[in-house]
């Protein structure tokens, strides 16, 4: 089989790809699509992360993109969303399309429990003691042992925060459509049943995908339904919290704090209260970003390229 990359991918993995892929073809693209080494058609491709965001930025990049992997067998995604019109192009393009699901777990749980424990730990305002030179001791909360944690969207990322969670002794809440088993889960909600979770919940992470259920799911009702205590951490789809109810609900202190890596529309509009209130900590969605990120989508390529070969359903496939 033909195997399409880019050339810095290739660059960067060689041993591990020839390891893997010994009695195949490598066709590989530079930064403009065009190939430069190999010749022919593609039948699996692997969308990396630099022709991911090549792809979003330029329309000309992307549609020679498409003309050339167009009808490739298997086409391997390094993202998780397929709501936006270039995964949906790159569907259509390919008989079998897996996502990126999951590979961005571990960094991205890193990420909310670093917001976790700003909050936790009361960082912020121990920064603003130091740029005072003031030496006040804080009686912070300081620990999250017997804290609940309640999850929106029990996927990957879920499970990991989950995972991490137990580590620190916390309760675990997960809201899923489809029943799941996991050691780090104390208890399962259906989607409908979200009033009754975030009661319940110190912390409420948002990792729902965006989709015409998804919408809005988080509003006033939802925000008024939480402790004051609790912190609301999206690291979902910004398509997923109606923001006007997330501010209200922060300048009013309905609930404690927010932390949000995902925005509708992104960036945020420059208008938007949420950029200024001192409770609503923003990051520009790099929450999935790390150095072993790359590595991990090259091993879910070859790993799907395996179960290919061997006619088993691939993971993440759509």
């Amino acid at each position: 089989m033909k195997i399409c990359l880019s050339e810095f991918t290739y660059e960067a993995f060689e041993d591990l790809l020839n390891e893997n892929f010994k009695n195949d073809e490598f066709i590989l693209i530079d930064s403009e699509a065009n190939i430069i080494h190999g010749e022919g058609k593609p039948d699996a491709a692997l969308v990396s992360y630099e022709l991911m965001f090549k792809a979003l930025k330029s329309e000309d990049f992307f549609e020679k993109y498409l003309s050339l992997i167009d009808g490739c067998s298997y086409v391997q995604g390094s993202w998780a969303g397929i709501e936006t019109p270039q995964a949906q192009a790159l569907i259509d393009r390919a008989e079998v399309f897996s996502h990126g699901g999951g590979l961005h777990a571990i960094p991205i749980a890193t990420y909310i429990f670093a917001q976790i424990l700003r909050s936790i730990k009361s960082i912020d305002a121990h920064i603003a003691l130091q740029k005072e030179k003031n030496w006040k001791q804080m009686m912070s909360v300081g620990e999250l042992t017997d804290m609940t944690i309640g999850i929106t969207g029990f996927g990957g990322i879920g499970q990991e925060v989950a995972r991490l969670a137990k580590a620190f002794r916390m309760t675990v809440y997960a809201t899923k459509r489809s029943p799941v088993l996991s050691d780090n889960l104390d208890q399962l909600f259906k989607p409908s049943e979200l009033d009754e979770m975030l009661p319940l919940c110190d912390f409420v992470v948002n990792c729902l995908p965006s989709s015409p259920d998804t919408q809005k799911v988080f509003s006033t009702a939802q925000f008024n339904a939480m402790k004051s205590s609790a912190m609301f951490i999206n690291v979902g789809r910004g398509e997923s919290v109606d923001e006007d109810s997330l501010a209200k609900a922060l300048l009013e202190q309905d609930i404690l704090c927010a932390a949000l890596d995902t925005t509708d529309p992104e960036p945020l509009v420059s208008n938007s209260p949420l950029w200024t209130l001192e409770n609503c900590f923003i990051t520009p969605h790099d929450s999935a970003w790390g150095p072993r990120a790359p590595l991990r989508a090259v091993e879910l390529f070859i790993d799907n390229y395996k179960r290919l070969q061997e006619g088993k359903k691939l993971l993440n496939q759509v």
